[in-house]
């Protein structure tokens, strides 16, 4: 067989195999984010007591967040990582930060068990509410994220060629 001829063959191999590599090298950094705590070397900024979970950690209680981190679109030519769905409508806010005012609805509240008494609800008004969230980025374009796209890509042409 001529060698220029298995040569391309290879790299052919190579390159269509890439788009899905570098797919799920992107999807697998942007997920252990949450278990590091940070983002292209910087750590996320640390929460308030005030808000400390009493379960889980860190934009992680249930791992829904994390779990819908995905594989959206691979092209030849294209790669596209995504997250949230209508369970977790939250995900650009954490990943963006946030500062302004939002619109709570109106709801019932069920307040804590005083002694003996039975739990109480009470009726909450629709209002509106400032909110600060920081920046806690889990996704999107990186150094860190591109040296190790290069080492993976590069790994992959080394055992394809050897």
């Amino acid at each position: 067989m001529n060698t220029n001829n298995e040569f391309a063959r290879k790299i052919a191999q190579a390159m269509s195999a890439l788009p899905q590599l570098i797919a799920e090298e992107a999807k697998e950094y942007s997920r252990t984010r949450f278990s590091e705590k940070s983002f292209d070397g910087r750590s996320w900024p640390a929460l308030s007591p005030k808000y400390k979970p009493k379960k889980g950690t860190m934009l992680v209680r249930s791992g829904k967040l994390q779990g819908s981190v995905r594989v959206s679109r691979v092209t030849p030519k294209k790669v596209v990582i995504a997250a949230g769905n209508s369970k977790v409508p939250y995900a650009q806010v954490h990943n963006e930060g946030f500062t302004g005012s939002v619109v709570v609805k109106a709801h019932t509240r069920k307040l804590k068990r005083q002694g003996k008494k039975k739990k109480r609800t009470v009726e909450v008004k629709s209002h509106t509410r400032k909110m600060n969230i920081p920046q806690r980025q889990f996704m999107g374009n990186c150094p860190e994220l591109e040296r190790k796209l290069k080492t993976v890509s590069e790994q992959l042409f080394k055992s394809i060629l050897k």
